[in-house]
């Protein structure tokens, strides 16, 4: 098996270069794919995709975070964890299998009875491959992860891609949800080099239960009103929008996951190494936080910035209507990290009752937004979706502030100094940069941009940007020095 990656900064700045990698790949496969499919297709893909994110969320059980944070994990609580999640797996399929006709009648859309018997074939996927992603993702082996995502994406990627060029429409983009976790499963089986080798034992799953089921409850919650909006534009706006909501919110999805992967991957495993000295624990929190910030936040003012010339670059003009959608949506992906860090956080100090207060507060919210917020439409919805994006960040940030001793004026004053930054720098270029080219645009905004917020922050001596930048540096240097 390839080493282990142990250091913490070292995983961080691992994570960044290989996340930005991953997503560069499934962001080239989605150009392709949305110049050979209709916005209707990725609509209908959409529906889809509601119930499968619903049921994985039944599959993990919170039993992988629980794994992750007991440092001192047995052959019996693993063997007990995947038994536990291959029996979900295989009920919720069947489940999936026999009430396929019930949602396609409900939808009044034909395609979804066999759309959702294929791609709910990633749910039995996925639970046999649970406990060793922990496993990789505790040993803090992100390289290995990263290798396994490219793997499994690229060659999926390029079938999805024949598909759609031979007519196969959104079964294209059934066929590659489903090929890639199949590779990714194989994959994950090898390579971790873990079987199940015990029965179930209850004692296991008692702690996996106690710890897990709290997650459980919050991300079925979060989840389930998370896709409200893809329930209630499928269902009453229309498929077409859907697809461009869909597309929208992809498109953002990949500015997001960058950091967002950073915390799932690095942010936990990470943490639960200081879970016994809260000195410690506090000032790697406060670090990856803010550096997390750092990155996403002039991200997200670029995507904003230069929304229209990327997706009529990229996608053609057809798809002109995702535009103030993606615009609205990506102006918030900057609060993801906080929030992300601070759930993080509460699992790795066992305060996972916490998160489930804390969600069903936040929910509560959520669905009050969300049915006043529908009567004005698919932009009634998104400006909802923004204002729900921020009272979910501030409402996770602040249980920190007695779990840390680290105030909340604190925390939002280390983060915002970053997005302002990010955005006051992006204003200006904004309404300089206009030629006939989209693609030049796109170029001179990224080069004028990035160099610009790099020279700032030196120019002030931030000194997380400093530090960081040399660590950046260096590991590249190392990265194509092992090569």
């Amino acid at each position: 098996m390839p080493s282990k990656t142990t250091s913490p900064i070292g995983a961080t700045i691992w994570s960044f270069i290989e996340r930005l990698s991953s997503e560069a790949m499934t962001f080239v496969i989605g150009v392709v794919l949305a110049r050979l499919l209709a916005p209707s297709d990725y609509g209908i893909i959409g529906l889809t995709t509601i119930f499968i994110v619903i049921s994985n969320v039944f599959i993990d059980s919170g039993f992988s975070n629980a794994l992750i944070r007991k440092i001192d994990r047995n052959e019996k609580d693993l063997s007990t964890a995947f038994l536990f999640n291959l029996a979900v797996g295989s009920f919720l399929y069947a489940l999936l299998f026999v009430c396929a006709g019930v949602i396609a009648d409900f939808f009044e859309e034909p395609l979804l009875v066999i759309l959702i018997r294929i791609v709910g074939l990633n749910v039995l996927l996925n639970s046999l491959c649970i406990v060793q992603n922990a496993l990789l993702t505790a040993q803090l082996n992100i390289r290995l992860l990263t290798i396994i995502n490219l793997s499994s994406q690229i060659p999926s990627g390029i079938v999805a891609i024949y598909l759609a060029y031979s007519g196969f429409g959104v079964y294209a983009l059934a066929i590659q949800t489903v090929m890639c976790s199949f590779i990714k499963t194989i994959m994950l089986w090898f390579f971790a080099e873990w079987r199940p080798a015990e029965r179930f034992n209850m004692q296991s799953f008692h702690y996996l239960w106690g710890f897990g089921s709290k997650l459980l409850l919050s991300s079925l919650i979060g989840t389930i009103i998370g896709n409200l909006h893809s329930f209630l534009i499928g269902k009453y706006i229309g498929k077409s929008d859907l697809g461009y909501y869909s597309k929208g919110n992809t498109l953002s999805m990949h500015v997001s996951s960058i950091t967002i992967g950073i915390v799932q991957k690095v942010g936990l495993p990470l943490l639960s190494q200081y879970q016994h000295n809260i000195d410690e624990l506090r000032s790697h929190f406060q670090t990856m936080m803010k550096l997390l910030v750092l990155i996403i936040a002039p991200l997200s003012a670029f995507f904003v910035y230069e929304a229209k010339d990327i997706v009529l670059f990229l996608w053609t003009d057809k798809w002109l209507d995702t535009v103030p959608m993606f615009q609205l949506i990506v102006c918030c992906v900057v609060l993801g990290p906080m929030g992300a860090m601070s759930l993080s956080l509460m699992s790795v100090m066992n305060r996972t009752d916490i998160v489930l207060k804390i969600e069903i507060l936040k929910k509560s919210v959520f669905l009050a937004v969300i049915f006043y917020s529908f009567q004005y439409g698919i932009f009634g919805l998104l400006i909802g979706q923004i204002f729900n994006n921020i009272f979910a960040a501030l409402v996770n940030m602040y249980p920190t502030k007695n779990l840390l001793r680290y105030s909340y004026m604190s925390q939002l004053i280390d983060v915002s100094k970053y997005v302002i930054y990010a955005y006051v720098i992006g204003l200006p270029l904004f309404y300089v940069i206009a030629t006939d080219s989209h693609l030049l645009n796109i170029i001179l905004f990224f080069a004028l941009y990035f160099s610009t917020y790099c020279l700032f922050l030196r120019l002030i001596k931030d000194e997380l940007f400093l530090k960081y930048s040399v660590v950046f540096i260096n590991t590249l240097k190392n990265k194509f020095s092992h090569k």
